[in-house]
């Protein structure tokens, strides 16, 4: 028994077409949900008082606790005072497949920097925060977020 399957030019540039469009849209998805998993990752390590490498922050000074103390706000440097800085965080498209995390309002930005890289405070004191170790648990889990949504493209 023989069979004979012959498939003209219009359809398999129509299969293509859509192949196309699948993988672009799921490759938009999944970078997508790994930036906001990494965005998530970062509020969260933060507010436990750990930078990106999951080392504890340096303490707040005593006249600081204090002040935090007495405003009945915790001594644990998360860099939470109003909540505003950390809220403000958002994602941005920045290419077809690129996205950046960062700080649309200027002073909410300016706060980030202080803490991040310029030092904050009279004692001047960096909080790196606003990164992520490539080769730690949040990369590998946002990768991992990726591949489930690129994996879901029907060929």
């Amino acid at each position: 028994m023989d069979f004979n399957f012959v498939v003209g030019d219009a359809q398999v540039q129509l299969a293509l077409s859509q192949l196309n469009k699948q993988v672009a849209t799921r490759a938009d998805v999944a970078v997508n949900k790994a930036t906001m998993f990494i965005q998530t990752a970062i509020k969260t390590r933060t507010s436990k008082g750990k930078d990106w490498k999951g080392l504890k922050f340096q303490d707040y000074s005593n006249s600081y606790k204090e002040k935090r103390r007495k405003r009945g706000a915790t001594t644990t440097p998360n860099l939470m005072w109003s909540g505003l800085m950390l809220s403000n965080m958002q994602p941005k498209k920045t290419g077809k497949l690129k996205r950046k995390i960062f700080f649309p309002n200027q002073r909410e930005n300016r706060k980030a920097a202080y803490h991040d890289f310029i030092g904050a405070g009279k004692g001047k004191v960096i909080r790196p925060f606003m990164s992520v170790d490539k080769k730690g648990k949040e990369w590998n889990k946002a990768y991992l977020i990726f591949h489930k949504e690129i994996n879901k493209i029907k060929l």
